[in-house]
């Protein structure tokens, strides 16, 4: 990686799969929530969060992003590196250009495999603002940082909007979306890694769930304080077997636990807003990096 994150250059040719494919991206036009961008080179695809707003700058220097409702920006940036390498930029301050630095708070936590997280003060920016920069590691060597920042009082809510575009890296949504026919649930789920991250101050917890197209599954849920600690913290993991049945946008997850046990989980599909939910809560749908 290189020692600075001064602009999203390996960005500059992404394009929409909203128009025609494979299409250069026009600088100036303004893509809506939704909208799917992808960049032919490095192979990178992702969809723009619901509520969120993105446009390239007319010199081709970054690809930025802002909130429909509020304050609230995103940049988004990528390049060659080793988690290493990624781990000393997040640890360093980051300078946005216009006197805007992000100065570090905080350790760099791992909140998904190959996804690191870390909090920064905002200076410069004329408003408080609260900075979040979360980086993606793919299989490829490549780190996608995603920069956020946000007014205090919409933090959390808009890190939720950061980390589903973020899990939305290479993957296709939506595809092969349940139908009112057939068992359909269980082709749908095969293959997917599924999270849900819940933040609040002082507290962090994440759940994650890959569903292999062998039919097994891995499961990691864990929560706990950070910046100065909080109580409940807690960890859980699992692995077996899984399998869904039901059709249209209701059905049913069976996992058989290795160690014994079966859970039985909902499945509700949201089709007016493209949103999956597991035991009524929403799950993000990502790439999955660790089985296929």
């Amino acid at each position: 990686m290189r020692a600075t994150l001064r602009s999203v250059a390996a960005l500059v040719v992404l394009a929409s799969l909203a128009g025609d494919a494979g299409a250069q991206i026009e600088p100036g036009r303004i893509y809506g929530g939704g909208e799917r961008i992808i960049e032919p080179s490095l192979g990178l695809a992702l969809t723009l969060p619901t509520g969120w707003r993105g446009a390239l700058a007319p010199d081709g220097s970054a690809f930025t992003l802002e909130a429909e409702a509020g304050p609230g920006y995103m940049v988004v940036m990528a390049e060659q590196g080793t988690e290493a390498e990624a781990r000393a930029l997040m640890a360093a301050p980051v300078d946005l250009g216009g006197g805007v630095v992000l100065m570090p708070e905080g350790e760099i936590r791992e909140i998904a495999a190959g996804h690191l997280s870390a909090r920064y003060s905002v200076t410069g920016a004329g408003t408080e603002l609260v900075g979040t920069v979360d980086v993606r590691l793919t299989q490829g060597g490549l780190g996608v940082a995603f920069m956020l920042l946000s007014p205090p009082d919409a933090v959390a809510r808009q890190r939720e909007a950061m980390r589903e575009f973020a899990l939305s890296l290479g993957v296709t949504e939506p595809a092969g979306q349940p139908s009112s026919g057939g068992d359909e649930w269980e082709p749908y789920m095969r293959g997917r890694y599924l999270a849900r991250f819940f933040t609040r101050t002082g507290y962090t917890e994440s759940t994650e769930l890959w569903l292999c197209s062998d039919g097994t599954f891995y499961f990691n849920d864990q929560g706990g304080g950070f910046g100065g600690g909080a109580s409940g913290a807690h960890q859980g993991t699992g692995s077996g077997r899984w399998s869904a049945t039901g059709a249209g946008a209701t059905g049913s997850l069976i996992l058989d636990w290795s160690g014994g046990g079966r859970s039985t989980w909902s499945l509700e599909y949201d089709y007016d807003q493209d949103r999956l939910y597991v035991n009524g809560s929403r799950m993000l749908r990502g790439a999955n990096e660790r089985c296929n």
